[in-house]
């Protein structure tokens, strides 16, 4: 967890470069794109070059809300910008979403944005709908893009990305340490979850996935992951009570714009080689906490997370090797 003062310096006193690589010709998948970080990511994209983007929303109307408004503001033609429904709670959504993938010409970055922050506790395959959505669904759709960006780089030459939206909040996340012989199985049970824990411990997992993800995968993608700095977004907009007026008025008195954070997406997301592996925050790559090179709490997570990923999707696993 950051310090009060290095909080401080990235809230108030950084300066966020606006990104300026080149996304000429790339095709670029943004989930959880209809609104705050992912819709402002969509418009640097495109800004920059970029020939196709794919708008992923679980909701297409709200989806299309955003792609108007990500036209207008970049004034490209028709058909570039493009909206796919994608539920990440549904394997046959994200299975559907991942054949309508491997039908483009390219795939050049991939953008794993989508999150929630869950107020009520809730099963999605068969564990805490936060961690289901955030880490399963996530992985999920990530390992079965793998070959088109594989492929991509084989065919035109380049090095696409894989960039996973994170949280410093990862650092002070509770790791359950008695959690049997499974943890997603553990947490099914709502006596073992804390939801304020949730979203962060979300976060610890994710990076535990992308961090072993980058040792198996390696050139030629680079799969890197990032944190935005507090920024101005509906996340917590299911808060309620004490929690919702605190973080109202935290994000009232020290938020970054999303238009901010998104400098910071794009930046990881067109990161050199030396990123692979590694997480980013405040626009540099910031040394892990020790809990994130925990290898024994990596390796069981990720043993777990694969074994869920291939019994929701059969051979899933074959795209790593």
């Amino acid at each position: 967890m950051p310090s009060l003062a290095n909080f401080i310096h990235t809230q108030f006193v950084l300066t966020i470069p606006q990104p300026s690589a080149s996304f000429s010709s790339k095709t670029v998948i943004i989930t959880g794109a209809n609104g705050g970080l992912g819709k402002e990511t969509a418009k640097h994209v495109l800004r920059l070059g970029a020939s196709k983007v794919v708008l992923a929303c679980r909701s297409p109307a709200r989806g299309n809300r955003a792609r108007v408004e990500v036209e207008l503001a970049s004034k490209c033609g028709p058909g570039v910008v493009n909206v796919w429904e994608l539920d990440l709670e549904s394997p046959s959504s994200i299975k559907g979403f991942v054949d309508k993938a491997n039908a483009l010409p390219r795939l050049d970055v991939l953008v794993n944005n989508a999150g929630i922050m869950e107020v009520e506790f809730r099963v999605v395959y068969g564990t805490e709908r936060t961690v289901a959505v955030n880490d399963i669904g996530t992985f999920l759709l990530a390992l079965q893009l793998i070959p088109k960006m594989k492929e991509t780089a084989r065919r035109f030459g380049v090095t696409p990305h894989m960039t996973f939206v994170g949280s410093a909040l990862y650092d002070v996340a509770k790791y359950p340490e008695r959690h049997g012989g499974d943890l997603f199985t553990w947490l099914e049970d709502e006596r073992n979850v804390n939801l304020a824990n949730q979203y962060n411990l979300s976060k610890l997992l994710q990076l535990y996935g992308a961090i072993k993800l980058s040792s198996i995968v390696g050139s030629p993608i680079v799969i890197n992951s990032m944190d935005p700095c507090f920024c101005g977004t509906h996340l917590a907009d299911r808060l309620t009570g004490v929690k919702k007026v605190l973080i109202k008025l935290l994000t009232a008195a020290a938020a970054r714009t999303a238009e901010e954070g998104s400098r910071l997406v794009v930046q990881a997301a067109s990161a050199g080689p030396e990123t692979h592996g590694l997480y980013l925050r405040a626009g540099a790559v910031q040394k892990y906490a020790p809990i994130a090179l925990d290898k024994g709490k990596a390796s069981h997570v990720w043993e777990v997370l694969c074994a869920r990923l291939e019994k929701l999707q059969p051979g899933v696993l074959e795209n790593l090797r």
